[in-house]
């Protein structure tokens, strides 16, 4: 439209501008902060791919992002979401065994009781700050 800035165009009532980048899960298909998806890659072995978690989001290659719950898995791998995602087939049946056993790693972890250490404190309970 000439004449008219993007300021001055009405915003649509169903999007709401976010300051956290927002990714899609291939299982719901529902968007949510990067913060709060996994990260999923596809690795070549032979003539099939195998999807893998990036933890880090740091490997490289097209990625798909998924909620850490077993049913947005399920959703996934009912719909072949990997494979259009990834643009290739891609074998899931090992990835779902192994995001199984990654969710519960992660929940033992957070149910862990925290540690003795407070921040910003030594073992032996001195400060690490220089001001004293």
């Amino acid at each position: 439209m000439k004449g008219t800035d993007v300021a001055s165009r009405p915003e649509d009532p169903g999007h709401h501008r976010s300051t956290h980048p927002l990714r899609t899960c291939v299982g719901c298909r529902r968007r949510d902060r990067r913060s709060h998806v996994i990260r999923v890659v596809a690795r070549p072995v032979g003539e099939l791919s195998v999807a893998v978690i990036d933890e880090r989001r740091r490997l490289s290659g097209r990625g798909a992002w998924l909620h850490p719950d077993p049913a947005c898995l399920d959703l996934a791998v009912r719909r072949r979401a990997f494979n259009r995602a990834f643009r290739r087939p891609v074998d899931t049946a090992q990835f779902a065994v192994d995001f199984r056993a990654y969710l519960e790693r992660r929940h033992a972890r957070s149910d862990s009781p925290p540690s003795s250490l407070e921040a910003g404190h030594y073992p032996h309970g001195n400060s690490m700050s220089t001001q004293r």
